[in-house]
């Protein structure tokens, strides 16, 4: 929605890149699984596809195939990525926190529970063996950035998001 966007608006500019492979990968198992469909369906010749006895061990691995790939697919969202909505590569040079964040990834997660104003802002930074070095959480109170007509003040919840990745860098730097 409208906040996430503007907090992976907020690394951008903060300069830390988004990460796509896992993206990449989502997106290449979905191609193969659209693949197996269409085998499954159209194999050998799309205007006279093989009758259904004959297809019937053809159809059984497209099917087990396309049900694995999508079982992954699950488990990959479910598992991996949960809440996550920015996956982020190491900071590039111009950004500001390249020094301290050399070396580290940021995985950012957002919670806002139904009928809450408290919307949670949770970063987990990760050194380049993927382990979690890190971990803060933020509670910001919705009614900070909207107002009664609706409102979004973008500039003052962007104001929030780069002190929150201040004080992850901080806190990074003080235990190097």
């Amino acid at each position: 929605g409208l906040l996430d966007d503007a907090v992976v608006q907020a690394f951008e500019y903060q300069g830390f890149p988004e990460d796509h492979r896992l993206s990449n990968v989502k997106l290449g198992l979905g191609f193969i699984a659209c693949v197996l469909a269409l085998v499954a369906q159209f194999w050998p010749n799309p205007l006279k596809p093989m009758p259904f006895p004959e297809s019937r061990p053809l159809l059984l691995v497209c099917c087990v195939t396309y049900f694995a790939i999508s079982f992954g697919l699950q488990a990959i969202t479910s598992f991996y990525e949960k809440d996550a909505i920015l996956f982020t590569l190491n900071p590039n040079q111009t950004s500001p926190w390249w020094s301290t964040m050399k070396g580290h990834r940021v995985k950012v997660s957002t919670t806002l529970p139904r009928f809450s104003l408290d919307y949670t802002l949770s970063l987990q930074v990760s050194n380049e063996k993927g382990e979690v070095v890190d971990h803060a959480d933020t509670k910001m109170k919705l009614t900070d950035y909207f107002e009664e007509n609706g409102t979004f003040h973008e500039d003052f919840f962007m104001d929030d998001v780069d002190d929150a990745i201040a004080d992850i860098a901080k806190r990074k730097e003080k235990t190097q």
